[in-house]
């Protein structure tokens, strides 16, 4: 029974409510829409949020913050004090800005990757808002009565890095985003697809010299939300290494125009030397995309042996590989086929399922103490 349970979705109000922690939010909702309506915990919303059909809802009224590398500190001045003030027994967070002390609080942990490259993502004199807000996140995480990550390694990080107490940490991963229309023209040429950040555990890099040696005419398109000054310093290493002609930087593009160009794609290539979840490579292989993956647990976690994983340290092998799939009909008709079915062991349905097991058990934990 999820009826006690009042969980966080005002990240479907954001302008990263089709990707992100939006995204999972959103998907999470749908396989709880799935269910039996005694099942369905209650939704905490912004007021101008739209209606979240079959959820019960409580609205918050939440300004909008436009600080640059400042936290907002609505969640925790004012966002907190209304939380605690719930009627239900349990509040699952769902972003790290509002995760309120107490009882009866259930945690999302998507990733620990700024504690892992902190001198990337957290160094700095400027940076001190942000080290000030990522510490308080990780003390609210240790401190709630249970945790849900989306991938073993993710809980594995947190027992290993953080020390956060294993009993109270569930494994329950994500699934596929709902599809959305492919529109749009795309490259005539094969090509391979990166879709994503270029933050540093993206590893985009790998990339640009993994292309200055491919003997095909494969082309690499890269799309993603790309601030200026990561952008010019990835094409001036691209210039460096001879790759550059073979690229083709489209920058932000439409959720349609992505996914015809997953769709269209030789193969999609996730590089990163860290993730969460590998949503990338599920992504791709719903649609019978093949996929190239670094060798990452998490990664390996979603594809399973249905995707090719590489280092994420020597751009060679990927040149090989690249070539492989662009050459060879046959290999990319096997590995779409696999994909597929490998795709369809996840399902937010059961995703909904087993968050619903997290939130029993906890109450039941909160009952006999």
């Amino acid at each position: 029974m999820s009826e006690g349970v009042l969980l966080d979705a005002t990240p479907l109000s954001t302008a990263h409510a089709l990707r992100g922690i939006g995204a999972a939010v959103g998907g999470l909702l749908a396989g709880f829409a799935e269910l039996e309506p005694d099942a369905r915990p209650t939704v905490l919303v912004r007021r101008e949020q739209e209606e979240i059909p079959g959820f019960a809802r409580r609205e918050v009224r939440w300004p909008q913050w436009r600080g640059y590398r400042v936290p907002d500190p609505w969640p925790r001045s004012v966002g907190e004090r209304l939380v605690r003030r719930r009627e239900q027994t349990l509040f699952h967070a769902t972003q790290p800005a509002l995760i309120p002390k107490g009882r009866g609080v259930v945690v999302t942990l998507y990733d620990l990757i700024p504690a892992l490259y902190w001198n990337e993502y957290l160094g700095g004199a400027g940076r001190t808002p942000e080290r000030r807000a990522y510490r308080r996140f990780l003390e609210r995480v240790a401190s709630a009565d249970a945790i849900i990550a989306i991938s073993r390694e993710t809980a594995g990080d947190a027992t290993r890095l953080l020390d956060f107490d294993p009993t109270r940490i569930h494994v329950v991963p994500l699934a596929c985003p709902p599809g959305v229309a492919a529109e749009g023209a795309t490259p005539p040429a094969p090509y391979v697809l990166f879709a994503g950040g270029l933050e540093p555990h993206k590893n985009a890099a790998l990339l640009i010299d993994a292309m200055a040696t491919v003997r095909t005419g494969v082309r690499l398109v890269m799309v993603g939300a790309w601030s200026k000054r990561r952008l010019a310093r990835l094409q001036r290493r691209a210039r460096k290494a001879g790759s550059a002609g073979r690229i083709d930087w489209r920058g932000h593009v439409t959720p349609g125009s992505l996914a015809a160009l997953r769709r269209d794609a030789a193969a999609v290539l996730v590089p990163s030397k860290k993730e969460g979840f590998g949503l990338p490579v599920l992504e791709a292989m719903s649609v019978g995309t093949p996929v190239i993956a670094s060798d990452t647990p998490a990664l390996r976690e979603v594809g399973a042996d249905a995707a090719i994983y590489l280092s994420p340290d020597d751009p060679a092998p990927w040149t090989i590989r690249i070539d492989e799939i662009a050459e060879t009909s046959a290999l990319r008709d096997s590995m779409g086929a696999s994909g597929r079915v490998r795709a369809q062991a996840f399902s937010w349905r059961a995703t909904a399922q087993s968050t619903q097991a997290v939130y029993d058990a906890t109450q039941e934990h909160l009952a006999a103490v």
